[in-house]
This record gives C-alpha cells, sequence and structure tokens, in this order.
C-alpha cells in the first residue's frame, strides 16, 4: 500500500480540455517516474524534471504535444480526479492513449525520434534516446508495419497506451485501471482492436489484472559507450482485444 494515503469519495476519468492542467499532471509525472521509481528513461527524457524550471518546460511540452494532436481525436490525454474532504477535485493521475496506425486516415503515424531539443549541443544523450526509445518500441512498430501491410484486414490500427502515471499517495486503489480501462473501452469501440504498452516491473500488476499477457522482454540495443545501467522492461500485448506488455490483451 502507498504511503500518507488521502481519502477520497468519487473517481471521475475525464479528457483534458483545460492547459493549465498539465502543470498539475507533469508533477504528477515527477513523483511517480523520478521521485519514486527513478525511471532512468523518463527522466533521460525530461531533463530539470526536479526542477521549477524543468516541470515549466516538461508540462509546456505535454501540452504543445496536446495542441498538435487533439484535432485528429486520435491521441487522447486523460486525467483522473477525486473528490476529497478538501473540497475541490484533485487531478491524481494521467494517461495517454493513442489510436495508432501507419495507414493515412486510420490514426496517428507514430512521431519521430528526435530528441536534440532536449539537449542543445549535445550529442551523445539525443543519440542514446534515440536507441533506448527505438529498442523499447521496436514491438509496437513492428505490429503497426504488419497491419500497414495488410490493408484488407479490417485490423487497421491498434491502441497505444503511451503513459499511464499516479500520485503515490493514490495508487493501489483502482485508479490506475480506470485509466487503462478507458482505452480498452475505445479499443472495442474501434472494433475490437489490438491495445499495446510498454510496462515497466511496477506496473505490470494492473496490466495482467485487466488481461493484459506479456510478449517478450526488451532489449535495449545501444552503443556500447551506454550499456552500463540500461534498464529492462517488459512488453505487453492485448487482442480481440488483444493487448501489448510488450503485454497482451486476451
Amino acid at each position: 500500500m502507498a504511503s500518507n494515503t488521502v481519502p477520497f469519495e468519487h473517481t471521475a476519468i475525464e479528457p483534458i480540455t483545460n492547459p493549465e492542467d498539465f502543470y498539475s499532471v507533469f508533477e504528477i509525472c515527477a513523483k511517480a517516474f523520478g521521485e519514486q521509481t527513478a525511471d532512468g528513461i523518463w527522466t533521460a527524457m525530461n531533463p530539470g524534471w526536479d526542477t521549477p524550471e524543468g516541470k515549466v518546460q516538461g508540462a509546456a511540452r505535454m501540452e504543445a504535444r496536446w495542441h498538435a494532436t487533439k484535432d485528429a481525436k486520435n491521441t487522447h490525454f486523460l486525467k483522473a480526479s477525486v473528490s476529497t474532504a478538501e473540497g475541490s477535485p484533485r487531478i491524481v493521475g494521467v494517461a495517454i492513449w493513442v489510436h495508432a496506425s501507419l495507414i493515412p486516415g486510420q490514426g496517428d503515424a507514430p512521431d519521430p525520434l528526435d530528441f536534440t531539443d532536449l539537449y542543445p549541443g549535445d550529442e551523445r544523450m539525443p543519440r542514446f534516446l534515440t536507441q533506448l526509445i527505438a529498442s523499447m518500441q521496436v514491438r509496437r512498430r513492428q505490429v503497426l508495419q504488419e497491419k500497414a501491410q495488410q490493408p484488407d484486414s479490417s485490423q487497421k490500427s491498434v491502441m497505444t497506451l503511451d503513459l499511464c502515471a499516479l500520485d503515490p499517495q493514490f495508487q493501489r486503489r483502482g485508479i490506475a485501471s480506470k485509466l487503462v480501462q478507458w482505452g480498452l473501452k475505445e479499443a472495442r469501440r474501434l472494433g475490437d482492436i489490438e491495445a499495446i504498452t510498454e510496462a515497466s516491473r511496477m506496473g505490470r500488476s494492473v496490466y495482467k489484472r485487466l488481461g493484459f499477457q506479456g510478449v517478450e522482454e526488451i532489449q535495449y540495443e545501444v552503443d556500447e559507450e551506454f550499456r552500463i545501467g540500461v534498464c529492462r522492461r517488459m512488453s505487453f500485448f492485448g487482442r480481440g482485444l488483444r493487448l501489448e506488455l510488450v503485454v497482451e490483451y486476451q
């Protein structure tokens, strides 16, 4: 059980519509991925995450992605809010679900892997991040390629869970499951398409409870100079619904 838990009465899962929410959302990610788990990939992708300036910049990047994708309605930024004794709703969780496809008009294509803006003047860190993320997402990109090569199939796209984070004070109380279930319901609505995510050890129990199955352990292919301390994750898949850790949902 998470320490210092806070009692609450109701949980609401809603799309983010107010750009002012992104600072609170980024702070939740910083607590979960920075302070609690020291996730090396997330902290590397969010330099300065533990400083006031870095938090503002991180929130701005999330907001920019939201602005760039919201009209197409394929990338879904969700917030989990709870009603507490303090009165006004409090944002305690976030998820990003993407309806993805390489076929035009069937979903959003994956973004190019380019991290040069995060580390101006530094050649090594963007190269390291590109290799990490390419390794982590290799299975989801393979699945998208397979879909694109079968244009007559009804399965032209997948739902991908890019991110799911909870304030540590509100973990292990079913909120993460509700954020994940939102995407699974959307996958069913879109024709029982597959759902994919990549999970650390900490998140696997949530996905498995919801029907995801582990597909393979992710092997990070990075240059020799980066190989000390590279973490391992599991990839999950879910079909027909099918889900991917790289997790699989049956």
